[in-house]
């Protein structure tokens, strides 16, 4: 054999030996990564990026990713869903082991271990910046968090109030980076949630115009940029080559496929396929994981790369693929279960369930499907009739899963201690909400038949919250009712019909629906505070009252049925039953700063000044950024003499609201009366350019100079 054809030869047999092996041999042990940083992408399908084969999307960044570390050809999640899908993230159990079922499921409960507390125990510096009040602190997962940047604001004109519900990701990623900059020596864990590919798509320029008739794409391209800005960020700083880097989404999306526009509904793999990217110490680049990966392997899998062993022995649903990705064998395949009980929860259709084992998927649901994904990546092929002994095996398997799922899960999602606010918000995207239809028969209608009325519900209910929110009640109520006249007749269709009723001033009719919402939903404490407000609108705050102390038996713990009847006795000239009824809420409520100013206004007004500062010395500690919160401590403290603590009151009340002429004017009278002549002065000034029209600015910028003018009269010896 000649040198030429035994290198060709040789070279073959490496390539060969290579395409077996599919990844770099293992490499050498190494340090495990200090730091942690995820990125969740949400709504975004594995296919729309090139590192997934796909050309028509420029993903540069999260392709290089890919290249230079770990990819998981198949990486599945176990629900549709934001939240539900998040804490199996963060918790490494299945939605029936930890308990969220749904977007407006109530918190995760405390006793259940979350990823970023084990890394908090560990010793990591603790961040998140979350872009969907899906994720708000009210979820559950702030713990084991320093900082979680939730926060989102309306803007004025945002006529549909979308932004209240996500915010565009270069805000939440322009904090991340900053505080990882901030960054001490100490380990970190840094989480980065990005919503843009979820719907409205609506991508900034430059992708607007590249992708023009492709919005998804140009939001997932847009997503791509961002995850570049934070890599750059981490090179920057010299931490790239010690940080676990790891990209991976909740869900994907329907984009049409089965009928399906968005998510939530169907579990197809349209909805479940997602990327799963990872990049680190101890990963060889190019190392790719040809097993299924789900979701709950994660947590699992991340604590064993960052060698971090949790407090918590409790048993995971996940297994850690971390040798696979330091190089070694491929992991022993394991089913992956998948859940959509929205068509149950929200509709009062049948749910689904789907069970997949190696190359076959079966989904539990009134007409089942089989499905050979290898065969048939795209579902197309039922294969129920030609296949019934793997189908049955599967669903044997599946029903055993569930049985003891019965036996052993949590309480159901309920509605009930979901904030009103957020019920509002996931109105506005079209969520309809836990109650479901209210005909005992639509329980065995399969979703396959039901996507038409889907699409209408959702329309409706997403236009209904829109109009009830920009303040056209009639039209509200109208789209309210023809969901009942399709027979979605739940708990939120009767609450905000009872709500638009209320708003058009028909507040005998809002009465009717706000119980009709409470017979579905007897838990719910702002279905009882509607109900007090709409008696009180007839001119009955006896029924008003007694509203309330019905919602106090079925609520207990929900403060805001308390405060609203301490409103209530308020206006009614009972201010000592409103302040006992306030004092029972400040339990209930222990982080609510307004209700602390609110009761020490009313301990300023029963000439109690000491409770009253202390009241609103916690609100401002609560919550330092309202400028008016300051205002009143400062005004209690100017009225009880203790002029130097009103003063510094109402410098932070100025710093929060430099245009408010009120508070400059406040602040002037704090220092003349301590005999700052001068500081006052200028405050008057301040206080005149904000509003030329203060005459009470005027008049004490005029006795100020009075007061100057006569003491130079003195110095000098004349009489004035």
């Amino acid at each position: 054999m000649t040198l030429r054809r035994a290198a060709a030869a040789l070279a073959a047999a490496l390539a060969f030996a290579a395409g077996c092996r599919d990844r770099p041999q293992r490499a050498p042990e190494s340090p495990p990564p200090r730091n942690l940083v995820l990125v969740t992408i949400d709504t975004l399908r594995a296919d729309r990026l090139g590192a997934y084969g796909n050309a028509g999307v420029a993903t540069p960044h999260l392709d290089r990713l890919a290249r230079d570390g770990a990819m998981a050809r198949d990486a599945s999640v176990h629900a549709p869903l934001t939240r539900p899908s998040h804490v199996s993230l963060f918790t490494g159990l299945l939605p029936a082991q930890h308990g969220i079922r749904d977007n407006v499921s109530p918190a995760l409960a405390d006793d259940v271990p979350t990823l970023p507390e084990a890394l908090k125990a560990a010793g990591f510096d603790t961040a998140a910046f979350v872009s969907s009040i899906v994720l708000s602190r009210q979820s559950g997962l702030a713990r084991g968090f320093d900082a979680y940047s939730d926060r989102f604001e309306a803007g004025a004109d945002d006529a549909r109030f979308l932004s209240t519900i996500q915010k565009r990701g270069d805000g939440p990623t322009t904090e991340a980076i900053a505080w990882m900059q901030g960054r001490g020596p100490a380990r970190f864990f840094l989480w980065l949630h990005l919503y843009d590919p979820h719907d409205p798509y609506d991508p900034p320029e430059p992708f607007a115009s590249r992708y023009r008739d492709r919005p998804y794409d140009g939001e997932v391209a847009y997503a791509d940029e961002l995850v570049g800005r934070l890599d750059e960020a981490l090179r920057g700083k010299g931490l790239a080559d010690s940080t676990l880097f790891v990209v991976t989404s909740d869900h994907g999306e329907g984009l049409g496929d089965h009928g399906e526009a968005v998510h939530g509904f169907f579990v197809y793999e349209s909805t479940l396929a997602v990327p799963l990217l990872l990049r680190g110490p101890g990963i060889p680049p190019g190392t790719r994981v040809m097993a299924t990966v789900r979701s709950v392997d994660l947590m699992p899998t991340l604590l064993d790369l960052l060698k971090v062993t949790p407090a918590s022995r409790r048993p995971l649903a996940g297994r850690s693929i971390a040798a696979t990705l330091r190089g070694g064998p491929e992991p022993e395949g394991q089913a992956t279960y998948a859940e959509s009980l929205t068509p149950l929860l929200h509709y009062g259709w049948s749910d689904l369930r789907a069970l997949r084992e190696g190359r076959f998927k079966y989904i539990e649901a009134p007409r089942p499907e089989l499905f050979d994904l290898k065969a048939d990546p795209g579902e197309t092929r039922n294969l129920v009739k030609e296949n019934q002994g793997q189908a049955e095996a599967l669903r044997k398997e599946l029903l055993a899963r569930l049985e003891e799922e019965r036996v052993s899960s949590r309480t159901p999602a309920s509605a009930a201690a979901v904030p009103p606010e957020l019920l509002d918000q996931l109105g506005a995207l079209g969520y309809v909400g836990s109650g479901g239809s209210s005909a005992p028969e639509s329980r065995s209608a399969d979703p396959k038949d039901k996507l038409e009325e889907y699409a209408a519900v959702s329309g409706l209910m997403r236009e209904g919250l829109t109009l009830l929110r920009e303040k056209q009640p009639a039209a509200a109520a109208e789209r309210l009712r023809t969901l009942r006249r399709r027979g979605i007749d739940g708990f939120e269709v009767r609450y905000y019909l009872a709500r638009a009723l209320l708003q058009a001033k028909d507040a005998s009719g809002a009465v009717a629906e706000f119980e009709s919402a409470i017979a579905r939903l007897p838990a719910y404490g702002a279905a009882y505070v509607g109900l007090a407000d709409a008696h009180m609108a007839v001119g009955d705050p006896k029924a008003a009252l007694s509203a309330l102390r019905r919602g106090q038996e079925k609520a207990p713990r929900d403060a805001r049925i308390v405060m609203a009847e301490a409103r209530i006795l308020r206006g009614l000239e009972k201010p000592r039953e409103a302040v006992a009824a306030y004092e029972r809420a400040l339990p209930l409520a222990p982080k609510d700063a307004l209700l602390r100013v609110t009761l020490g206004e009313m301990y300023r007004d029963a000439r109690q000044p000491d409770r009253a500062i202390a009241l609103m010395r916690e609100a401002v500690a609560l919550d330092p950024e309202p400028a008016e919160y300051w205002n009143a401590l400062g005004m209690v403290l100017g009225g009880n003499g203790r002029l130097p603590e009103a003063e510094a009151a109402f410098r932070d009340a100025v710093k929060r609201n430099p245009k408010d002429a009120q508070l400059a004017y406040n602040l002037g009278l704090a220092q003349q009366r301590q005999g700052k002549a001068g500081e006052a002065a200028e405050s008057f000034r301040i206080a005149l350019a904000l509003d030329p029209r203060f005459a009470a600015a005027r008049d004490r910028l005029a006795e100020l100079g009075s007061v100057k003018a006569s003491g130079r009269t003195r110095e000098s010896g004349r009489t004035p």
